[in-house]
């Protein structure tokens, strides 16, 4: 809880801060936009020890191999980028380049998501 109050926090300064300075200095503007998104990062870093004990539990708990969870959480993490950098990217004037980030990372998280393809298909042929 005290997290999500950090993160809500400089998310709303950092915004109206960007909104403030935008008119007179855009580039400064996004800067500060880019600065408040690396600050709630940070502070949402100290949540991924809990999901990674969660998801370690629950992979013990499964009895699956690490093979199937961790194209899993690079999807999440693939995702999680390109929609942060495509976001910036919308927020700096180029619509063309966060519709390319966006594109990408689909493709990227594709790419992530082949062993578990490859998984089901051996499980499959495993059935037949």
């Amino acid at each position: 809880m005290d997290i999500a109050l950090k993160i809500s926090c400089v998310g709303l300064c950092a915004a109206l801060l960007a909104a403030l300075i935008r008119k007179s200095n855009p580039e400064l503007a996004l800067c500060l936009a880019l600065a408040g998104c690396a600050a709630i990062l940070f502070f949402a870093l100290e949540l991924i020890s809990e999901i990674a004990d969660a998801l370690r539990r629950a992979r013990d708990m499964t009895g699956l191999s690490s093979s199937v969870f961790s194209p899993v959480l690079k999807c999440v993490a693939v995702g999680l980028i390109s929609s942060l950098a495509s976001e910036a990217c919308k927020d700096a004037g180029s619509s063309q380049l966060s519709s390319a980030v966006d594109i990408a990372g689909a493709v990227a998280a594709l790419f992530c998501a082949l062993p578990l393809f490859s998984a089901f298909l051996d499980t499959v042929e495993g059935l037949l």
